[in-house]
């Protein structure tokens, strides 16, 4: 761990004017290496200052989150937030959001939530875009949803299956045909300048209470052919 503390220091120093005459690679078992003293003490400022940023209380959660399929909390909240702020930034109305639920690493405790819990939360750098599928596009997407038996998702009000066109909202990972999301592929993206992680922090930030709830949402591509 003092190692990523050290390069962490090194790039927050910006010294940059370095010039290599030779590389030189060995593998050392860090377990039994004792701390040296130099190295701690300069990263030492720069790990303070990163534990304060993680531990700040962004706020409070009345109960556990934890992803379950086909629906959870968890996956409703992050949907649910995602679609609120993506539909402030867009220019147009965003029908539903559809995100993985690979991508979502840990569960929101009950009670205080600090920056660290979202940071365990969604750990990638994914950023959120905005994707136009057609009628049959959006068939593959629903096919998909049920072979993997549910994924997160939340539907825009109004949101009907019998449109032509739908404006979905997912992350450039997903866009890209990750998790086997081949009908997001060669879409253009319509980048939202802000990565899924940072809203879901700023959200945190504005509100002083956050909750999730089950309320069947899966159906509405279950039941329906």
């Amino acid at each position: 761990m003092q190692f990523i503390y050290l390069i962490m220091a090194l790039a927050l120093s910006g010294t940059t004017n370095i010039d290599y005459t030779s590389v030189d690679r060995k593998v050392y078992d860090v377990q039994s290496l004792e701390v040296d003293s130099n190295m701690y003490y300069t990263i030492l400022p720069y790990k303070t200052k990163l534990d304060a940023q993680m531990n700040a209380v962004l706020c409070y959660s009345k109960q556990v989150m934890k992803k379950t399929k086909p629906e959870s909390l968890l996956g409703n909240w992050t949907s649910d937030v995602c679609l609120e702020i993506a539909q402030k930034i867009y220019k147009d109305d965003i029908d539903l959001s559809f995100f993985n639920v690979g991508g979502l690493r840990n569960p929101i405790p009950k009670g205080d939530i600090t920056k660290k819990d979202l940071f365990k939360l969604m750990p990638f750098e994914n950023e959120l875009v905005v994707l136009e599928l057609n009628k049959s596009e959006f068939l593959d997407l629903k096919t998909y949803f049920n072979t993997t038996k549910g994924q997160p998702i939340a539907f825009a009000d109004g949101f009907s299956l019998n449109d032509s066109l739908f404006l979905v909202l997912t992350t450039d990972y997903l866009a890209n045909g990750g998790d086997k999301m081949a009908f997001f592929k060669n879409k253009t993206q319509n980048k939202l300048g802000i990565k899924m992680r940072d809203a879901l922090i700023n959200y945190c930030i504005k509100e002083d209470t956050i909750s999730s709830k089950l309320d069947k949402r899966h159906l509405l591509l279950f039941n329906e052919n």
